[in-house]
């Protein structure tokens, strides 16, 4: 059980429970990955620590957003199937060229 003590939570030692900025994290960050792509600009393999082909694009879609800002959004989306039945949503960066993986 935890005490709410109402300025520090305390679990049942009595030890406080970290709350520094450092153990807090943002939730559903994109993360940077290696794809390759086809002529047309799709994805047709991951590549982490070894090439994982791209066996179906099960989904594609587009975001045009915050066009008025500094830095808009502009990212074209793929909901794939790899060969090895893992699936994935990466998403390339229109504006960088950048590709990343989302996970939803």
């Amino acid at each position: 059980m935890v005490e709410n003590t109402g300025k520090t939570l305390r679990a049942d030692a009595g030890q406080p429970v970290a709350s520094s900025p450092s153990t807090f994290r943002p939730v559903n960050m994109p993360v940077p990955i290696k794809i390759e792509e086809n002529a047309a600009g799709q994805p047709t393999a991951v590549k982490d620590k070894r090439r994982m082909p791209v066996m179906t694009i099960e989904d594609h879609w587009r975001i045009d957003d915050e066009w008025w800002r500094d830095e808009p959004v502009s990212r074209v989306y793929y909901n794939v199937l790899l060969t090895s039945g893992r699936r994935m949503v990466l998403y390339k960066d229109i504006i960088k060229g950048d590709w990343y993986e989302q996970e939803y």
